[in-house]
């Protein structure tokens, strides 16, 4: 994205959080209360239909966007309003939504040389 991004350009994406992978449980398929998978070393996850999924501690994620030439301007931990409903998670993940972000928000602009 920063190769197409004209200087001042943002890029704006929402993503799963870090802490969401550290508290998913494959067996279970879904967050629980409790620590289960390493924080340093996380990068890809291929899941058991062949999917295939990214994610970066907070460090690296910021690195990155440096390397790239952007600049984090935000970082928005999303949570869901105490009785919202949701879509696609059961009530139970709603409810640890509340407690620990599953989605965040990230905004970085690329780095006006001029």
């Amino acid at each position: 994205m920063a190769r197409v991004l004209r200087p001042g350009g943002v890029l704006a994406f929402s993503h799963t959080t870090p802490i969401l992978w550290l508290c998913f449980d494959d067996e279970q398929d879904r967050a629980v209360e409790r620590l289960c998978m390493d924080y340093f070393g996380m990068h890809r996850y291929e899941e058991a239909d062949g999917a295939i999924q990214f994610q970066l501690p907070y460090g690296e994620w910021i690195r990155l966007f440096r390397r790239s030439g952007l600049v984090v301007e935000d970082l928005i931990e999303l949570r869901p309003p105490e009785g919202a409903d949701s879509t696609y998670v059961s009530p139970d993940q709603t409810a640890w939504a509340r407690r620990w972000p599953m989605e965040q928000i990230w905004k970085a602009r690329k780095w006006n040389w001029n």
